[in-house]
């Protein structure tokens, strides 16, 4: 897809998801040490953490909403390959592979590669993304109706549920995650019992990508502009009010989780599609979208090679003279930022679009 074709509105948005991942959210964790009394930075230092267990905060959507995006995206990247004459077995060979790799990549950023698997981390957030990925197209390229996709989405989240609640006590040790990541998850696992990119949740996470697929249909179909903002905003709010019917925890995937994941999604894409594309007020989001269009590369660079010694000189050396100690990590944190947002200007500005 040329970058004129691009729904700018998406990549706006999975900018600033990603943006969040790669130094912003610590960033905005690192204002409360600058400005100890405010309580509104004492707030969105508890945001950008994760909700130990049962609950919800910001940080603990960023992932999710990622996974959501790139079930809208399925629908463009879909279209442009059929178009391309491609068949479902190419397809499908493009997905699958796409997954491997991330599987793979997904295990470098945990930590260094070693023969024995036992003592890597395995599960990762780009396995995750990946495998989650290439199921949700594997069920569009089978069942190819919109509702079949939906029923498809319902009929996973309704089998992790029975699962969830019919098998375990919804505790760390004794939940049915723990017993599946036991049994199917090798290596180390994130938390000791459970592993939140475990197989359970990455069924769930297929879940969510099919509910961005059944979204971003309307994006390439004839709905009007108004009424896709009107529907995203109406059917994100539904998501969120079924959502509270349950328990939310992200470190297990519930359904009522990956609910109100789709739901917040479906509402921030209302938002995003409505001021960027429809009312062309997008000014702001430019910087957004030159980390939203190689969005996996950054994620990628800045956790396996990343820009922490050339920040560390910068503000552990003359400059730190000039900076009090509890500005000194928003300095360091912001330096960082700039450098990843510095280096997906050079790659946008010359028209590179790294795929993974």
């Amino acid at each position: 897809m040329q970058n004129e074709q691009r729904l700018q509105s998406l990549d706006a948005l999975r900018g600033l998801d990603t943006a969040l991942i790669i130094g912003l959210g610590t960033l905005l964790w690192s204002m409360q040490t600058a400005c100890p009394g405010s309580e509104f930075w004492a707030c969105m230092r508890e945001q950008m953490g994760h909700e130990p267990w049962e609950g919800l905060r910001a940080y603990d959507l960023i992932f999710p909403i990622f996974v959501y995006l790139a079930g809208i995206s399925l629908n463009f990247s879909v279209r442009k390959q059929m178009g391309m004459g491609a068949g479902t077995g190419k397809l499908l060979l493009r997905m699958w592979k796409r997954a491997a790799l991330l599987v793979l990549l997904g295990m470098l950023v945990n930590g260094p590669l070693v023969w024995q698997a036992s003592a890597m981390r395995c599960a990762s957030v780009l396995g995750l993304i990946g495998i989650s990925g290439a199921l949700a197209g594997s069920i569009v390229l089978a069942v190819r109706k919109t509702w079949a996709v939906g029923l498809c989405a319902a009929l996973l989240l309704s089998g992790v549920f029975l699962a969830q609640y019919m098998g375990g006590d919804m505790t760390p040790a004794g939940c049915f995650n723990a017993k599946v990541d036991a049994l199917l998850c090798p290596g180390k696992l994130h938390y000791g019992v459970i592993d939140p990119e475990g197989p359970l949740c990455i069924v769930s996470a297929t879940a969510l990508a099919l509910a961005g697929f059944l979204s971003g249909r309307m994006f390439a179909g004839s709905v009007s502009a108004v009424k896709r903002v009107l529907i995203l905003l109406i059917g994100g709010a539904l998501l969120i009010a079924l959502s509270t019917l349950g328990p939310c925890i992200k470190n297990i995937w519930t359904p009522c989780f990956v609910l109100v994941s789709a739901g917040i999604g479906a509402v921030l894409m209302a938002i995003f599609h409505l001021l960027i594309d429809v009312c062309r007020i997008s000014f702001w989001a430019w910087p957004l979208k030159v980390i939203g269009c190689n969005a996996l590369f950054i994620y990628l660079f800045t956790h396996v090679i990343g820009f922490g010694q050339l920040t560390t000189r910068i503000f552990g050396g003359t400059i730190a003279e000039f900076i009090s100690p509890a500005w000194a990590g928003v300095a360091h944190s912001a330096a960082y930022l700039v450098l990843a947002w510095l280096l997906c200007l050079l790659l946008y500005t010359h028209r590179i679009f790294v795929k993974v």
